[in-house]
């Protein structure tokens, strides 16, 4: 029987959600745009009513460092940044290589994600009830490709094990809320991508454990008939748009059978 989850793991669900608005530094891809307007006023807050700090023309060159809704976070110098309109600006390069215009925003996805995914194994497995019980339930990142401008995702369902033992397949999972939670939260940074349609399929190990992974379920959405505005102040509003293999009422309720 499991014991009773630690305050410091209660605090979880908070860690969870604060990954809606938080980015791990570094996970931008530094990209080279190309200013497309007659005009571009960077501005030092992305409000259209926020101060200029610089002018650019058509044609210029502008490092792209990251993004925040409708609006791109520029360089203005080696110290300072501001924001301009993404409409104003197209991308030819990745700073280092020539690149297809999508790859700025593929690989500042991957790495949002598989940053996520690190913190949340990092606060499991650094709670206190993985140092009474020994075991945890974690993810692991397994690909993230774009395809006919699908993005697919695939996770691995798995446990973290302090020492040895069986993890039979009746082994109920304390922290099933909270993996539902930490779900949604790839959601929304799915979401936040440029991209419309999503596909998640997350993984797990057969009882053989030879190696091998078998399905263990899979996530489909649509960006644009997401009512974003509703979903992103309630937890759980989400999966209402969600397409699902499996009961989210039994998603993660027991661990994955890993021995």
């Amino acid at each position: 029987m499991f014991k009773k989850i630690s305050i410091p793991v209660i605090l979880f669900a908070v860690f969870i959600f604060n990954g809606f608005c938080e980015e791990k530094a570094g996970a931008f891809v530094e990209s080279l745009g190309v200013i497309t307007a007659n005009v571009v006023y960077v501005r030092d807050k992305p409000d259209l009513d926020a101060r200029r700090i610089r002018t650019f023309y058509e044609g210029a060159k502008i490092i792209v460092i990251g993004e925040q809704g409708k609006w791109y976070k520029v360089k203005v110098n080696n110290v300072r940044s501001g924001y301009a309109l993404k409409k104003d600006i197209s991308f030819k390069d990745t700073l280092g290589g020539s690149s297809k215009s999508s790859s700025y925003f593929d690989k500042k996805l991957s790495l949002n994600v598989q940053n996520f995914i690190d913190r949340f194994n990092l606060n499991m497995t650094e709670s206190d009830y993985f140092d009474k019980e020994g075991i945890v339930p974690v993810f692991k990142y397994k690909k993230l490709q774009i395809e006919d401008g699908t993005v697919k995702l695939e996770l691995i369902y798995t446990t973290e094990k302090k020492r040895e033992r069986v993890v039979s397949d009746n082994m109920s999972n304390p922290f099933a809320k909270e993996l539902r939670y930490f779900m949604e939260v790839v959601f929304f940074k799915l979401i936040n991508s440029p991209y419309k349609n999503f596909h998640i399929d997350v993984f797990s190990n057969p009882s053989e454990n030879n190696g091998s992974f078998k399905k263990y379920a899979e996530f489909s959405f649509n960006r644009e008939r997401v009512n974003f505005e509703k979903v992103k102040d309630f937890r759980g509003e989400v999966w209402n748009y969600i397409k699902t293999t499996s009961d989210i009422s039994e998603i993660f309720s027991k661990y994955p059978i890993v021995k």
